[in-house]
């Protein structure tokens, strides 16, 4: 097993961010671009440099991984072209193409016999996906010409006596269609909470549309909104709108066809959910990209093609997740891709547009101390236990190792068990295959019998169904931030007996959908502000 390396990027003057690789140093500086770009969400051409001694430290362009080793300082410089031979023509740097020179004729990008047209893999229009979150202020968009005008009058006139609009059918109508066609640029299954910031920016933009005699000044049209998104939906089904039709009668089993059962829509902040195929593509030409990715995914130095077709394929894959609720296994073994660091990393950021490993790793930081001090501060039973598992981070310096404790120790703190999150075995323990086979969800560690605090453990795998589905994670606190990457793009629940660790990790870590919260993670959000 290739022992963790942890490398040091820097973007900017005011942003550098840690790397973490922990199947050790990759083999080319092909593959390290695909692990920044991954880990650290970047896009676009770029080349790397590093920390020369030699020169006393300068950057120098990095053309051989034997230039850098364990915590080296890595520059990435961005550019729109590549140094080229002469007469050859030019080529982005680290594009698709620049990449494959490293590449033998087999996996080359423009080898024949491939399936599908690469240009299309990298062209804008290969996926049909959202690029923002539901915002924090809804943005009121122009309506059309006529109703804007009587709008921009009615506005001047409730300045000037305070006057309220009584919109007729006409304008009402367009101010709801305008709404709709905004919303659903965002989601289409909107909560009630949703809908109020939808109705109360409205009334705020346009104070002549408020509802005398209404508590809120805009309870008519919540209501009015409520009904037309839901008409809305029904034109979007017609037209074939996956995140619709996925709720369609004849998608229910037999005996539960009621329009309220078993709504499937996001419940963990997914931004793309059940997204349509990208423009030109059908099931049948994504599966056939999908059916070479099995073989693609073998080859060495193969992985910027691996990621094209696998953000080529996403609407596909999800809409299986979504609609069949495959088992682990055999998802596994359709889409073995999926269960690598890298495109866990970039699942995650297509299905919610934020970056797993950096905002993860950065909100655990900033919150460790204060969150210590919560722990130190509990008594009872609870409060022995924190202090047990807490202990081996007093006796090292290893930054994994107080991660896990404080992960460890939030499960306790929130009274639920770490060991269904994380099971520790010793290599010695016959019993670990059958120990595996049995989990349905956690993360599994073998550690060395007689391993000190500091020591790193044999292997820490993630397990779904009994399935081994990653191994080699380094550690813990790796494996928790993957294990939350997999729950997104497999489409899980979160296990009851784990539900208040996780909605810590997605809403308080993440920051996704953090306005509403349990009780007991609003009391924990409360005192980590103080």
């Amino acid at each position: 097993m290739a022992a963790m390396v942890k490398l040091r990027i820097i973007f900017s003057e005011n942003d550098s961010r840690r790397l973490i690789l922990p199947n050790g140093m990759p083999e080319s500086v092909s593959e390290l671009v695909q692990q920044i770009k991954g880990q650290c969400g970047v896009n676009g051409d770029f080349r790397l440099q590093f920390m020369d001694a030699e020169f006393g430290n300068e950057f120098t362009n990095l053309e051989s991984m034997s230039d850098i080793q364990d915590k080296s300082t890595i520059k990435v410089i961005f550019s729109s072209v590549a140094p080229v031979e002469p007469g050859e023509p030019l080529l982005p740097l680290y594009s698709s193409a620049a990449t494959s020179r490293t590449l033998d004729d087999s996996s080359s990008l423009s080898s024949p016999g491939n399936s599908f047209d690469t240009d299309i893999l990298s062209s804008p229009e290969s996926t049909s996906s959202r690029a923002t979150a539901w915002p924090d202020v809804f943005p009121i968009p122009r309506f059309s010409y006529d109703t804007q005008l009587q709008l921009d009058r009615a506005n001047a006139t409730f300045k000037e006596s305070g006057a309220l609009l009584n919109p007729d059918h006409k304008i009402k109508s367009a101010i709801l269609d305008g709404l709709a066609e905004t919303i659903v640029q965002y989601k289409v299954y909107l909560s009630d909470r949703e809908f109020d910031e939808v109705a109360e920016a409205l009334v705020t933009t346009h104070p002549c549309l408020k509802e005398p005699g209404s508590v809120t000044g805009y309870g008519g049209w919540k209501t009015s909104l409520k009904y037309k998104l839901a008409n809305y939906r029904t034109k979007l089904r017609r037209l074939g709108c996956p995140e619709v039709t996925v709720n369609s009668l004849k998608h229910k089993p037999d005996g539960k066809c009621t329009p309220a059962y078993g709504v499937k829509k996001p419940k963990k902040a997914e931004v793309n959910y059940c997204p349509t195929y990208p423009a030109g593509e059908t099931a049948e030409t994504l599966e056939e990209i999908r059916v070479d990715l099995l073989s693609e995914v073998k080859k060495k130095n193969n992985d910027h093609r691996v990621a094209a077709m696998m953000e080529k394929t996403f609407a596909l894959r999800r809409q299986e997740v979504v609609r069949e609720a495959p088992m682990i296994a055999e998802f596994k073994m359709r889409w073995p891709a999926l269960f690598h660091v890298c495109e866990v990393s970039a699942e995650f950021k297509r299905i919610t547009t934020i970056h797993l490993q950096s905002k993860f790793f950065s909100q655990l930081d900033s919150y460790s101390a204060n969150l210590m001090k919560i722990y130190a501060k509990k008594g009872g039973v609870q409060g022995r236990k924190i202090k047990t598992i807490m202990a081996p981070a007093t006796q090292t310096a290893a930054v994994e190792v107080r991660r896990e404790c404080i992960l460890k120790g939030l499960c306790v703190y929130l009274n639920e068990d770490p060991e269904k999150l994380v099971k520790d075995y010793l290599d010695v323990d016959k019993s670990i295959a059958t120990a595996i086979a049995e989990t349905v969800f956690g993360i599994c560690v073998i550690r060395s019998e007689g391993a000190e605090p500091g020591d790193d453990p044999q292997d820490v795998m993630i397990v779904l169904e009994g399935v081994e589905v990653m191994g080699e994670l380094g550690n813990v606190a790796f494996a928790v931030a993957m294990l939350l990457g997999l729950v997104y793009s497999l489409n899980l629940s979160y296990p009851p007996e784990l539900r208040y660790t996780f909605e810590v990790l997605q809403k308080i870590l993440m920051e996704l959908d953090a306005h509403k919260l349990s009780n007991k993670v609003q009391v924990l959000k409360t005192l980590l502000s103080r």
